[in-house]
């Protein structure tokens, strides 16, 4: 037991904490202080249960009482942010997770040396960098040039007047991104089945949208636009593959 990292522990007992025994009335009110006490007391015991997995020192102890103490300033903080959106939950997980980085330098700073040697040994070779250079542009790069790409045909929908095509502010930008990442990890994985899944997906909620309020234009206009994604993403996808199997071990 005792040879599990400090903090893969310290992550579980914030995720069972936040996540698995937070209930929803809590989770919205943080920023009454009776909900935020209960909600520390059962951060208090869990964080009792990492205690009890780990050889006792007053270092630990230390370190415990800070993450619970960030825990709560921070609840407390982000919880009367508005609007409670994806940036506030971000911020907040992300100032999570710095408090239990440095607990752990406080109670096991061995561990957190040696964490960074290891991060230093995959930086130190290429297909990391390999890998993320890909994401980068089949992922946000992709977007702008299949935007531009299908830029003409979606200039000729909207010089119609019963334009129904808008749909949610971004939201196209955003499917796309996330078909490229699946598309992506799917051939570096070599789980390429998952690309006929996207595309199944894609098929079956867009084309009959299509079908249904204009016909042919539009029809073509999505598909234009999925099978450009498609082939950006494929493409990087086995070229970075490629490199990194052609890569010096």
């Amino acid at each position: 037991m005792f040879g599990v990292p400090l903090f893969l522990k310290l992550l579980v007992a914030h995720l069972a904490g936040d996540y698995l025994f937070q209930s929803s009335r809590v989770a919205e009110g943080k920023h009454r202080l009776g909900l935020l006490s209960l909600h520390g007391a059962l951060h208090a015991a869990l964080l009792a249960l990492v205690w009890l997995t780990e050889p006792g020192s007053r270092r630990l102890a230390a370190a415990l009482l800070v993450v619970l103490a960030a825990h709560l300033l921070t609840d407390l903080w982000t919880s009367r942010m508005e609007p409670r959106d994806l940036k506030v939950f971000a911020l907040d997980q992300s100032l999570h997770l710095a408090s239990l980085v440095a607990a752990v330098g406080i109670a096991r700073p061995e561990q957190l040396a040696g964490a960074w040697r290891e991060w230093l040994q995959v930086l130190a070779r290429r297909e990391p960098w390999l890998v993320v250079c890909g994401a980068l542009i089949a992922v946000p790069a992709g977007a702008p040039v299949i935007g531009r790409w299908v830029r003409p045909f979606r200039a000729a929908l909207e010089q119609r007047p019963d334009d129904p095509h808008a749909g949610l502010e971004r939201a196209g930008r955003w499917i796309g991104m996330l078909e490229r990442s699946v598309i992506l990890a799917a051939v570096l994985t070599r789980a390429e089945s998952l690309v006929g899944f996207v595309i199944g997906v894609k098929a079956v909620l867009r084309l009959p949208e299509a079908r249904e309020s204009r016909s042919r234009e539009l029809a073509e206009y999505y598909l234009t636009g999925s099978l450009a994604s498609l082939a950006w993403a494929l493409l990087t996808a086995l070229a970075v593959r490629g490199l990194v199997r052609g890569s010096p071990s």
